[in-house]
C-alpha cells in the first residue's frame, strides 16, 4: 500500500541533522507560606513558580479544572489527596498588578 504514494523516480536527499543549544531560564523560585508543600511537590515538576504565578487569577473552580487538566490529560503523578490543597493554595494567590 505504501509504494502507491512513493514515486520511485524522485531523487532522495539525505536528512541532516544539527545539534543546538538552548538556553533555559533557571526557576529557583518556590511557592512559600502555609499550604505551599504540594504546589511545590507536584507543580513545579513542570512549571516555574513564575510561570504559575503570571496567570491571572482564577476561582477555585478553574484551578480545579486545571489541575484536573494536568492530571488527565497531561499525566500528571498528583496523588488524590494533593488536589483540594494545592486549588486552595492557588486560588488564594493575590492577583499580580
Amino acid at each position: 500500500m505504501f509504494s502507491r504514494f512513493v514515486d520511485r523516480g524522485a531523487a532522495v536527499t539525505p536528512m541532516t541533522f544539527q545539534s543546538l543549544n538552548a538556553d533555559l531560564p533557571t526557576g529557583d523560585a518556590v511557592f512559600s507560606g502555609p499550604g505551599s508543600d504540594p504546589v511545590n511537590t507536584n507543580c513545579l515538576a513542570c512549571h516555574s513558580a513564575e510561570m504559575v504565578l503570571t496567570q491571572p487569577a482564577l476561582p477555585k473552580e478553574k484551578w480545579g479544572e486545571v489541575v484536573h487538566k494536568m492530571i488527565n490529560v497531561y499525566k500528571a503523578p498528583i496523588d488524590e489527596s494533593d488536589i483540594d490543597p494545592i486549588v486552595a493554595y492557588l486560588s488564594a494567590l493575590p492577583t499580580k498588578q
